[in-house]
């Protein structure tokens, strides 16, 4: 009796690791990635703050980096030579994807914490954007074999396509006055002081390519505007004017700089001027400018600490990858493999479609 329960607690704890092992690596043998990779498209190949992300949506998102970078190369890419001292390409591309698939499960992570799904309008959009592609390859059965192609499920392909839509949702709940996600005006102002937001209004003359002669009209010109803005009675009116005239954009609320991102002595030529002054001619790196200093505009910096919180909750995301999986995928080996696979199912369908 005793051997007996032996051999069949044995037998149970057999059945449970194969079925742990087909859990975690996958039972599924379709589609163009397991030709490519050998890896089940069902495989656990990382999750993402505990949430699993299957082999199919790591690699189409690799399969997205490769085939960018293979055009940017112009067919020239060799995923195995370096893009700095200690990254070469392929560790580069598996590196990007894991990215975006982290970025993606964060979105609807957030989404879901906030209690969000697809609206009807996002459903609709979503149909007409189906719609459109069966329109443009002739049928849904045309459209399907794309998808085919791209290497994933119809299933997938909708799950990735919802992401944007959640995304907005919670972009509109953080950056619109009167979202329940937008900070307060007190996190706001202490944001733009902290990181030295200055809006303004300005006027461009740019300089590149010009010789000696051509700067110096254009600094002539930038006099000129500066000259006609200050002595108008109405210089908010006359800057659309201005605008016009020069085919530059006028943004209601101004332009909004940091110290990071702008050309220093743009930056304090503003810093310097009182709010609703108007600066004399800065020379800046490219050009020539003329700005009004205005109001800081909060909805400027919502839209930066949305950026801003997407990215730390990107950042911060606990990964954690199987390791016997995605150490085993050579980019340069599974890319080549992938290609060849994509010219054989292109060929195979093509003659499908002709019968």
């Amino acid at each position: 009796m005793k051997r007996l329960l032996a051999v069949l607690a044995a037998s149970v704890l057999l059945v449970s690791l194969i079925a742990y092992f087909d859990t975690r690596n996958g039972t599924r043998t379709d589609g163009l990635y397991y030709k490519a990779s050998g890896i089940h498209p069902d495989a656990q190949l990382l999750k993402v703050n505990g949430e699993v992300v299957s082999a199919e949506e790591y690699l189409y998102w690799l399969a997205s980096v490769c085939d960018y970078l293979y055009s940017y190369s112009g067919g020239t890419v060799d995923f195995n030579g370096q893009v700095t001292e200690d990254m070469t390409y392929g560790e580069y591309a598996k590196s990007d994807a894991g990215k975006t698939v982290t970025l993606y499960m964060v979105v609807r992570q957030w989404a879901q914490e906030e209690g969000l799904e697809l609206r009807e309008e996002d459903l609709q959009a979503l149909e007409k954007q189906h719609q459109e592609y069966v329109t443009y390859y002739g049928s849904e059965e045309a459209y399907l074999r794309q998808i085919k192609l791209l290497g994933i499920t119809p299933e997938l392909m909708d799950s990735i396509n919802a992401v944007p839509y959640l995304y907005a949702q919670l972009h509109d709940l953080y950056c619109e006055e009167g979202g329940r996600l937008r900070p307060s005006d007190e996190e706001l102002e202490q944001f733009g002081t902290e990181n030295g937001y200055l809006t303004a209004h300005l006027l461009y003359f740019p300089t590149a390519g010009l010789d000696d002669a051509g700067v110096e009209e254009a600094r002539a010109k930038a006099q000129e505007y500066a000259n006609r803005w200050t002595q108008a009675e109405d210089p908010l009116a006359i800057f659309a004017t201005l605008s016009e005239e020069l085919e530059l954009s006028a943004p209601e609320n101004g332009i909004t700089v940091d110290k990071l991102s702008t050309d220093a002595s743009v930056y304090q030529g503003i810093e310097a001027l009182a709010t609703g002054e108007i600066s004399g001619v800065i020379q800046g790196t490219n050009g020539f400018y003329v700005a009004m200093r205005i109001e800081l505009d909060d909805d400027a910096l919502t839209e930066d600490l949305f950026n801003q919180h997407l990215q730390e909750l990107q950042d911060s995301a606990k990964v954690d990858y199987n390791d016997r999986l995605y150490d085993s995928i050579d980019v340069s080996a599974f890319y080549t493999q992938l290609l060849a696979e994509r010219t054989v199912l292109s060929a195979e369908m093509e003659q499908s479609a002709g019968e």
